[in-house]
Protein backbone atom coordinates (compact mmCIF):
# COMPACT_ATOMS: atom_id res chain seq x y z
CA UNK A 1 0.00 0.00 0.00
CA UNK A 2 2.32 2.74 -1.19
CA UNK A 3 1.51 6.18 0.17
CA UNK A 4 -0.20 8.51 -2.34
CA UNK A 5 1.56 11.41 -0.62
CA UNK A 6 5.04 12.45 -1.78
CA UNK A 7 7.78 11.58 0.72
CA UNK A 8 9.31 15.05 0.79
CA UNK A 9 9.39 17.18 3.90
CA UNK A 10 6.29 19.36 4.18
CA UNK A 11 7.67 21.34 7.11
CA UNK A 12 10.95 21.88 8.98
CA UNK A 13 12.10 18.87 10.96
CA UNK A 14 11.78 19.28 14.72
CA UNK A 15 14.61 17.99 16.95
CA UNK A 16 16.47 16.44 13.99
CA UNK A 17 19.09 14.79 16.22
CA UNK A 18 16.58 12.88 18.36
CA UNK A 19 17.28 9.16 17.76
CA UNK A 20 14.26 7.21 16.52
CA UNK A 21 13.54 3.54 16.02
CA UNK A 22 10.31 2.99 14.10
CA UNK A 23 8.88 -0.17 15.69
CA UNK A 24 6.03 -0.71 13.25
CA UNK A 25 6.09 -0.45 9.47
CA UNK A 26 5.24 -2.82 6.63
CA UNK A 27 6.98 -3.88 3.47
CA UNK A 28 4.36 -4.66 0.83
CA UNK A 29 4.51 -6.28 -2.57
CA UNK A 30 1.97 -7.69 -5.01
CA UNK A 31 -1.73 -6.98 -5.57
CA UNK A 32 -0.85 -3.44 -6.59
CA UNK A 33 0.72 -2.63 -3.21
CA UNK A 34 4.41 -1.75 -3.43
CA UNK A 35 6.44 -0.48 -0.51
CA UNK A 36 9.98 -1.76 -0.54
CA UNK A 37 13.51 -0.61 0.17
CA UNK A 38 13.45 2.42 -2.14
CA UNK A 39 10.10 3.65 -0.85
CA UNK A 40 11.05 3.24 2.80
CA UNK A 41 14.39 4.97 2.28
CA UNK A 42 12.68 7.93 0.61
CA UNK A 43 10.47 8.40 3.66
CA UNK A 44 13.07 7.61 6.32
CA UNK A 45 15.54 9.98 4.66
CA UNK A 46 13.24 12.98 4.99
CA UNK A 47 15.22 14.55 7.83
CA UNK A 48 14.48 12.74 11.08
CA UNK A 49 17.22 10.64 12.65
CA UNK A 50 15.71 7.24 11.92
CA UNK A 51 18.23 4.69 13.23
CA UNK A 52 16.23 1.66 12.23
CA UNK A 53 12.84 0.03 12.11
CA UNK A 54 10.89 -3.16 12.71
CA UNK A 55 8.94 -4.76 9.88
CA UNK A 56 5.62 -6.14 11.13
CA UNK A 57 3.83 -8.84 9.16
CA UNK A 58 1.35 -7.39 6.74
CA UNK A 59 -0.35 -10.36 5.13
CA UNK A 60 1.42 -13.60 4.29
CA UNK A 61 -0.82 -13.96 1.23
CA UNK A 62 1.05 -11.08 -0.39
CA UNK A 63 4.12 -13.28 -0.54
CA UNK A 64 3.95 -16.22 -2.95
CA UNK A 65 7.31 -17.61 -1.88
CA UNK A 66 6.43 -19.64 1.17
CA UNK A 67 3.68 -17.71 2.94
CA UNK A 68 4.74 -16.37 6.33
CA UNK A 69 8.32 -17.57 5.88
CA UNK A 70 8.34 -16.01 2.41
CA UNK A 71 7.41 -12.68 3.94
CA UNK A 72 10.35 -12.99 6.33
CA UNK A 73 12.73 -13.69 3.46
CA UNK A 74 11.32 -10.76 1.51
CA UNK A 75 11.69 -8.38 4.46
CA UNK A 76 15.26 -9.51 5.14
CA UNK A 77 16.14 -9.10 1.46
CA UNK A 78 14.64 -5.61 1.33
CA UNK A 79 16.67 -4.67 4.39
CA UNK A 80 19.86 -5.89 2.72
CA UNK A 81 18.94 -3.93 -0.43
CA UNK A 82 18.38 -0.78 1.58
CA UNK A 83 21.75 -1.12 3.29
CA UNK A 84 23.38 -1.47 -0.13
CA UNK A 85 21.58 1.65 -1.34
CA UNK A 86 23.09 3.59 1.56
CA UNK A 87 26.67 2.38 1.06
CA UNK A 88 29.13 5.16 1.80
CA UNK A 89 26.67 7.37 3.62
CA UNK A 90 27.52 8.66 7.08
CA UNK A 91 24.26 7.59 8.70
CA UNK A 92 22.64 4.24 7.90
CA UNK A 93 19.04 3.39 8.69
CA UNK A 94 18.52 -0.32 9.23
CA UNK A 95 14.91 -1.09 8.20
CA UNK A 96 15.02 -4.59 9.60
CA UNK A 97 16.63 -4.33 13.01
CA UNK A 98 13.89 -6.77 13.91
CA UNK A 99 11.00 -8.57 12.23
CA UNK A 100 7.60 -9.46 13.66
CA UNK A 101 6.23 -12.41 11.72
CA UNK A 102 2.99 -14.36 11.56
CA UNK A 103 2.25 -17.77 13.05
CA UNK A 104 -0.97 -19.36 14.30
CA UNK A 105 -0.29 -19.67 18.02
CA UNK A 106 -2.87 -22.47 18.24
CA UNK A 107 -0.96 -24.71 15.83
CA UNK A 108 0.37 -28.04 17.06
CA UNK A 109 3.53 -27.49 14.98
CA UNK A 110 4.15 -23.99 16.31
CA UNK A 111 7.73 -24.75 17.33
CA UNK A 112 8.55 -25.88 13.79
CA UNK A 113 6.88 -22.76 12.38
CA UNK A 114 8.95 -20.54 14.64
CA UNK A 115 12.17 -22.32 13.69
CA UNK A 116 11.41 -21.71 10.01
CA UNK A 117 10.65 -18.04 10.66
CA UNK A 118 13.90 -17.56 12.56
CA UNK A 119 15.83 -19.05 9.65
CA UNK A 120 13.90 -17.13 6.99
CA UNK A 121 14.38 -13.83 8.82
CA UNK A 122 18.13 -14.29 9.03
CA UNK A 123 17.92 -14.44 12.81
CA UNK A 124 16.03 -11.15 13.10
CA UNK A 125 12.70 -12.56 14.28
CA UNK A 126 11.72 -10.63 17.39
CA UNK A 127 8.02 -11.33 17.72
CA UNK A 128 4.81 -12.77 16.32
CA UNK A 129 1.58 -11.02 15.39
CA UNK A 130 -1.45 -13.29 15.30
CA UNK A 131 -4.22 -10.72 14.93
CA UNK A 132 -7.27 -11.10 17.17
CA UNK A 133 -9.21 -8.08 15.86
CA UNK A 134 -12.86 -9.12 15.67
CA UNK A 135 -16.16 -7.27 15.52
CA UNK A 136 -19.72 -8.66 15.39
CA UNK A 137 -20.72 -6.38 12.53
CA UNK A 138 -20.29 -7.62 8.94
CA UNK A 139 -19.53 -4.00 8.03
CA UNK A 140 -16.30 -4.11 10.01
CA UNK A 141 -13.41 -6.03 8.52
CA UNK A 142 -11.82 -8.37 11.03
CA UNK A 143 -8.10 -9.00 11.27
CA UNK A 144 -6.45 -9.91 7.98
CA UNK A 145 -5.84 -13.50 9.11
CA UNK A 146 -9.58 -13.89 9.83
CA UNK A 147 -9.43 -14.59 13.58
CA UNK A 148 -12.42 -16.15 15.34
CA UNK A 149 -14.29 -14.46 18.16
CA UNK A 150 -12.53 -14.71 21.54
CA UNK A 151 -9.29 -15.99 20.03
CA UNK A 152 -7.37 -14.67 23.03
CA UNK A 153 -9.38 -16.93 25.36
CA UNK A 154 -8.58 -20.11 23.43
CA UNK A 155 -6.51 -22.46 25.64
CA UNK A 156 -4.43 -23.54 22.64
CA UNK A 157 -3.68 -19.91 21.81
CA UNK A 158 -2.60 -19.21 25.38
CA UNK A 159 -0.38 -22.28 25.36
CA UNK A 160 1.22 -21.00 22.17
CA UNK A 161 1.81 -17.61 23.76
CA UNK A 162 3.60 -19.40 26.56
CA UNK A 163 5.90 -20.97 23.99
CA UNK A 164 6.68 -17.53 22.57
CA UNK A 165 7.55 -16.29 26.04
CA UNK A 166 10.01 -19.14 26.59
CA UNK A 167 11.79 -18.13 23.39
CA UNK A 168 11.94 -14.48 24.40
CA UNK A 169 9.69 -13.45 21.51
CA UNK A 170 7.17 -10.65 21.91
CA UNK A 171 3.53 -10.98 20.94
CA UNK A 172 2.09 -8.08 18.92
CA UNK A 173 -1.61 -7.90 19.67
CA UNK A 174 -3.91 -6.21 17.21
CA UNK A 175 -7.31 -5.99 18.88
CA UNK A 176 -10.15 -3.51 18.58
CA UNK A 177 -10.90 -1.09 21.42
CA UNK A 178 -13.83 -3.16 22.72
CA UNK A 179 -11.51 -6.18 23.12
CA UNK A 180 -9.07 -4.54 25.52
CA UNK A 181 -10.40 -6.44 28.53
CA UNK A 182 -9.83 -9.74 26.70
CA UNK A 183 -6.23 -8.67 26.11
CA UNK A 184 -5.89 -7.86 29.82
CA UNK A 185 -7.19 -11.35 30.64
CA UNK A 186 -4.56 -12.82 28.31
CA UNK A 187 -1.82 -10.82 30.02
CA UNK A 188 -2.95 -12.23 33.39
CA UNK A 189 -3.14 -15.78 32.03
CA UNK A 190 0.41 -15.69 30.60
CA UNK A 191 2.29 -13.26 32.86
CA UNK A 192 5.70 -14.17 31.41
CA UNK A 193 4.66 -13.07 27.93
CA UNK A 194 5.83 -9.72 26.54
CA UNK A 195 2.65 -8.34 24.94
CA UNK A 196 2.66 -5.31 22.66
CA UNK A 197 -0.72 -3.68 22.07
CA UNK A 198 -0.80 -2.16 18.58
CA UNK A 199 -2.30 1.11 17.38
CA UNK A 200 -3.36 2.76 20.64
CA UNK A 201 -5.61 -0.17 21.46
CA UNK A 202 -7.46 -0.53 18.16
CA UNK A 203 -9.21 2.75 17.39
CA UNK A 204 -11.73 2.13 14.62
CA UNK A 205 -14.30 4.35 12.94
CA UNK A 206 -15.88 2.33 10.16
CA UNK A 207 -19.08 0.31 9.92
CA UNK A 208 -21.14 0.51 13.12
CA UNK A 209 -18.40 2.64 14.71
CA UNK A 210 -18.42 5.36 12.04
CA UNK A 211 -18.61 8.83 13.56
CA UNK A 212 -18.73 7.48 17.13
CA UNK A 213 -15.22 8.29 18.38
CA UNK A 214 -16.49 10.74 20.99
CA UNK A 215 -19.17 8.28 22.10
CA UNK A 216 -16.73 5.47 22.83
CA UNK A 217 -13.75 7.55 24.02
CA UNK A 218 -14.61 6.94 27.68
CA UNK A 219 -14.97 3.18 27.16
CA UNK A 220 -11.65 3.08 25.30
CA UNK A 221 -9.86 5.16 27.91
CA UNK A 222 -11.15 3.03 30.79
CA UNK A 223 -10.27 -0.20 29.00
CA UNK A 224 -6.78 1.09 28.22
CA UNK A 225 -6.26 2.08 31.84
CA UNK A 226 -7.22 -1.42 32.98
CA UNK A 227 -4.85 -2.93 30.42
CA UNK A 228 -2.05 -0.67 31.66
CA UNK A 229 -2.31 -2.31 35.09
CA UNK A 230 -0.69 -5.39 33.54
CA UNK A 231 3.09 -4.87 33.73
CA UNK A 232 3.81 -7.29 30.87
CA UNK A 233 1.99 -5.10 28.32
CA UNK A 234 3.48 -2.22 26.34
CA UNK A 235 1.68 0.08 23.93
CA UNK A 236 2.34 1.31 20.40
CA UNK A 237 1.31 4.90 19.82
CA UNK A 238 0.08 5.37 16.28
CA UNK A 239 -2.24 4.03 13.62
CA UNK A 240 -4.56 7.01 13.96
CA UNK A 241 -4.25 8.34 10.40
CA UNK A 242 -5.08 5.10 8.58
CA UNK A 243 -8.45 4.91 6.87
CA UNK A 244 -9.81 2.21 9.21
CA UNK A 245 -9.41 4.55 12.17
CA UNK A 246 -12.27 6.45 10.59
CA UNK A 247 -11.24 10.07 10.96
CA UNK A 248 -11.48 10.64 7.21
CA UNK A 249 -8.29 12.62 6.66
CA UNK A 250 -7.50 10.68 3.47
CA UNK A 251 -10.65 12.02 1.83
CA UNK A 252 -10.05 15.74 2.18
CA UNK A 253 -7.46 16.22 -0.56
CA UNK A 254 -4.55 17.62 1.46
CA UNK A 255 -2.29 15.92 3.98
CA UNK A 256 -2.25 16.51 7.70
CA UNK A 257 0.38 18.81 9.13
CA UNK A 258 2.12 17.99 12.38
CA UNK A 259 0.48 20.81 14.36
CA UNK A 260 -2.99 19.75 13.26
CA UNK A 261 -2.21 16.08 13.97
CA UNK A 262 -0.87 16.77 17.46
CA UNK A 263 -3.65 19.16 18.43
CA UNK A 264 -6.42 16.84 17.23
CA UNK A 265 -5.07 13.64 18.77
CA UNK A 266 -3.63 15.04 22.01
CA UNK A 267 -6.48 13.68 24.21
CA UNK A 268 -5.89 10.14 22.94
CA UNK A 269 -2.10 10.18 23.16
CA UNK A 270 -1.99 12.05 26.47
CA UNK A 271 -4.28 9.52 28.10
CA UNK A 272 -2.38 6.56 26.65
CA UNK A 273 1.03 7.78 27.80
CA UNK A 274 -0.46 8.86 31.10
CA UNK A 275 -1.74 5.40 32.04
CA UNK A 276 1.13 3.34 30.60
CA UNK A 277 4.01 5.72 31.27
CA UNK A 278 6.70 6.62 28.69
CA UNK A 279 8.86 3.58 29.48
CA UNK A 280 6.05 1.28 28.32
CA UNK A 281 5.10 3.22 25.19
CA UNK A 282 6.64 3.55 21.73
CA UNK A 283 5.68 5.81 18.85
CA UNK A 284 5.05 3.90 15.59
CA UNK A 285 4.66 5.11 12.01
CA UNK A 286 2.43 2.28 10.75
CA UNK A 287 3.69 3.21 7.29
CA UNK A 288 2.69 3.07 4.55
CA UNK A 289 -0.83 2.53 5.93
CA UNK A 290 -0.98 5.86 7.78
CA UNK A 291 0.63 7.46 4.73
CA UNK A 292 -2.78 7.90 3.12
CA UNK A 293 -3.22 11.03 5.23
CA UNK A 294 0.16 12.33 6.43
CA UNK A 295 3.77 12.32 5.29
CA UNK A 296 6.40 10.37 7.22
CA UNK A 297 8.22 13.59 8.10
CA UNK A 298 5.09 15.34 9.37
CA UNK A 299 4.00 12.28 11.35
CA UNK A 300 7.23 12.15 13.37
CA UNK A 301 7.04 15.93 13.84
CA UNK A 302 3.55 15.35 15.22
CA UNK A 303 4.86 12.76 17.65
CA UNK A 304 7.59 15.16 18.75
CA UNK A 305 4.99 17.84 19.40
CA UNK A 306 2.94 15.36 21.45
CA UNK A 307 6.05 14.50 23.51
CA UNK A 308 7.21 18.09 23.96
CA UNK A 309 6.37 18.18 27.66
CA UNK A 310 8.50 15.16 28.56
CA UNK A 311 12.11 15.13 29.68
CA UNK A 312 15.06 13.71 27.76
CA UNK A 313 14.93 10.26 29.38
CA UNK A 314 11.19 9.96 28.75
CA UNK A 315 11.57 11.02 25.11
CA UNK A 316 14.35 8.50 24.69
CA UNK A 317 11.98 5.76 25.87
CA UNK A 318 9.11 6.91 23.65
CA UNK A 319 11.19 7.24 20.48
CA UNK A 320 13.62 4.32 20.77
CA UNK A 321 14.24 2.95 24.25
CA UNK A 322 11.03 0.97 24.75
CA UNK A 323 11.26 -0.54 21.27
CA UNK A 324 14.91 -1.44 21.81
CA UNK A 325 14.11 -3.24 25.06
CA UNK A 326 10.93 -5.02 23.99
CA UNK A 327 12.27 -6.24 20.66
CA UNK A 328 15.85 -6.84 21.90
CA UNK A 329 17.36 -4.62 19.22
CA UNK A 330 20.62 -3.66 20.88
CA UNK A 331 21.76 -0.14 21.64
CA UNK A 332 20.99 2.84 19.45
CA UNK A 333 23.79 4.08 17.22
Amino acid sequence: MASPLPPDTYEPILEPELPIIDPHFHFFTGRGHEFGAAEFLAHAGSGHRILGAVHVEANADFFADGGAAGEMRFAAAQGAKMRQMQAGRERICDPVMGIVGYADLRASDLEDQLDKLVEASGGRLRGIRNSAAWDPSPDVRNGHTDPPRHLLRDPAFRAGLGRLAKRGLAYDAYVLFHQLDELAELADAVPDAQIVCDHLGGIIGVGRHKGRHAAYFDDWSAGLARLAERPNVTLKLGGMAMSAAGFGWHKRGRPLGSEEYAAFYAPWFDHAIGVFGPTRCMFESNFPVDGVAISYAALWNGFKRLAAGYGDAEKDALFQGTATRVYRLGGAR
